[in-house]
């Protein structure tokens, strides 16, 4: 069974997409795409403090490339993927999904191979 560690962070990111998706519902669109976009930043800054957590829990050293890649993606890329699984049920569709999911993934990607970068040059373990 995951840990609570794991398992706060996705009820948040499920949170966070409904809250995100359900703006569509009750706002003008172009302030429910500014509610749906904090609600995902919120998302990756939840993926990060976990991503951080870990490392430190895991004494990740300064030269385990492969694991600060492999920790920084599962911590990642799970929560996106909550996040929008709940947000698009909530908007009733409005949420364009072909051409939002490059976007999101795409900063998901980024986010996880900077964390990866940080968390390798900032060890404190050697």
């Amino acid at each position: 069974m995951p840990s609570p560690v794991f398992l706060i962070p996705l009820a948040v990111s499920a949170i966070l997409g409904a809250i995100g998706g359900s703006a569509f519902q009750w706002l003008h669109p172009q302030r429910a795409w500014e509610i749906f976009t904090a609600a995902f930043l919120w998302t990756l800054i939840s993926a990060a403090g976990t991503t951080i957590g870990r490392f430190v829990s895991e004494r990740l050293r300064r030269d385990q490339w492969r694991r600060a890649l492999w920790l920084a993606h599962v911590q990642s890329f799970p929560l996106t993927t909550i996040f929008l699984l709940v947000a698009i049920p909530f908007s009733l569709r409005a949420i364009l999904v072909p051409s939002i999911l490059p976007v999101l993934y795409g900063a998901t990607l980024v986010e996880a191979l900077a964390l990866a970068a940080l968390g390798v040059f900032t060890s404190k373990f050697k």
